[in-house]
């Protein structure tokens, strides 16, 4: 097998990873009140979870391991719900967490830096990075939230 071939082929099995990671959700509730590192500038924010399921397999059918396999979820945020491969990512999240080794399917949305407002739409994608560092697509529709 050619060396063009190969990475074509991870590519795509990689494209199709994407499809298979779900955004389960993004808890509503309130974002001001106790809890969650505050600034000075504001009332301390809450806790605003993220939460999705790992992709088990590639686009082929074959096994993907999160542990394995990949290094971390990059995740975007923005307000007019494009995205393009060039953007850098809000935050990005490690795929396996190195203290259990369990694979990581939550993110704290409070951690975004800059700071979401509070009632401000937003629109969210997120993609898999592999241990070799190729990227997947963005997750496709965008998730649309008010934070």
């Amino acid at each position: 097998m050619n060396s063009m071939k190969g990475k074509s082929d991870l590519r795509e099995r990689w494209v199709v990873c994407v499809l298979l990671l779900l955004i389960s959700g993004i808890v509503s509730g309130s974002c001001s009140g106790k809890g969650g590192g505050g600034n000075s500038s504001g009332p301390a924010i809450s806790p605003k979870p993220l939460s999705w399921d790992a992709p088990t397999q590639f686009a082929d059918g074959g096994a993907l391991n999160p542990a394995t396999d990949l290094s971390n979820y990059e995740i975007y945020i923005n307000e007019k719900g494009t995205f393009l491969p060039s953007d850098t990512p809000s935050a990005v999240s490690p795929a396996v967490d190195p203290s259990s080794g369990l694979a990581v399917t939550t993110y704290d949305l409070a951690q975004v830096v800059p700071r979401l407002q509070v009632g401000k739409t937003y629109f969210l994608v997120m993609r898999t990075v592999e241990k070799g560092g190729g990227k997947s697509d963005f997750s496709d529709p965008p998730v649309r939230f008010t934070y």
